[in-house]
């Protein structure tokens, strides 16, 4: 399987792949996104043609394949993320599927580069 990093790059760029924990960690959070996209969706009752819908009124322009895409992949740009929060009710972050109301984390607990 081609890691996601490669896959989202445009083609003409050559993206090393990240290490394995890493990419793990990555999978991850994408599974986790997309459950926090399905779940936003259902919560509310939406259908997916209702939910496209509203973003074209909005003059969004979404297929239904491309919000299933990212339903079940977890990628998705941030200001469609953003519509979707907005007509769902909830936050980018509950899309994510994150705790709303979890501890920020401190500077202290990055590592870092340098």
């Amino acid at each position: 399987m081609t890691p996601v990093v490669a896959r989202l790059a445009p083609q003409d760029l050559a993206v090393a792949a990240p290490p394995a924990p890493v990419a793990a960690e990555l999978a991850v959070e994408l599974e986790r996104a997309a459950r926090g996209l399905r779940g936003a969706r259902s919560r509310t009752g939406l259908s997916e043609e209702e939910v496209v819908s509203i973003l074209a009124r909005q003059g969004v322009a979404l297929a239904v394949v491309d919000l299933r895409r990212a339903e079940s992949t977890g990628v998705i740009g941030l200001a469609l993320a953003g519509r979707l929060a907005d007509i769902y009710g909830t936050t980018t972050d509950g899309l994510a599927g994150r705790r709303l109301h979890r501890r920020r984390a401190s500077l202290d607990d990055f590592t870092s580069d340098a």
